[in-house]
């Protein structure tokens, strides 16, 4: 389905560049969206970290056997490219695994993101078409509740 604020809300924020007046900047040769406030993360030794990632594309129909949470932080996802991309997310069983009965999957254009709230569950970047490139950014304490990965029965993500 297509990505709308509405639609995306249980799982966190779009990132949008039109969706706020933009700061005018840089002596006016530049505009500042701000997108979302990340929430800190108060583990001891937890500090936030940006990356860079670039994604291989994947072909639909795709099988996914993977999800993957970060228990402590909320995590931000932007294109930086104008390939399309996808993303399946889920909601917490209150037992600490993914809920199936609440995943969802996402289409986003190049070029828009999202910032996961803490504690749901997601895929792997999807990127389609072209390889992408995603700035990432997350607090992380360098333990392994960073990023939690959980085997999930396999289920299917279709074009449309």
């Amino acid at each position: 389905m297509p990505a709308t604020a509405e639609g995306f809300d249980p799982y966190g924020q779009l990132v949008d560049a039109g969706a706020a007046a933009p700061i005018l900047v840089n002596a006016g040769t530049a505009r500042r969206h701000d997108i979302v406030e990340i929430e800190r993360d108060h583990r001891p030794g937890s500090r936030l970290v940006a990356s860079l990632f670039e994604t291989t594309p994947q072909a639909l129909p795709l099988v996914v056997r993977l999800m993957e949470r970060h228990a402590f932080s909320q995590q931000a996802i932007i294109s930086l490219h104008s390939e399309d991309f996808i993303l399946a997310v889920c909601l917490d069983d209150g037992r600490g695994r993914p809920d199936l009965s609440t995943l969802r999957a996402f289409h986003f254009p190049g070029g828009g993101g999202v910032v996961y709230r803490r504690g749901v569950w997601h895929t792997p970047i999807i990127g389609l078409g072209g390889a992408g490139r995603f700035f990432v950014q997350s607090w992380q304490a360098g333990t392994r509740e960073d990023c939690e990965e959980q085997l999930v029965a396999p289920f299917v993500i279709r074009a449309g």
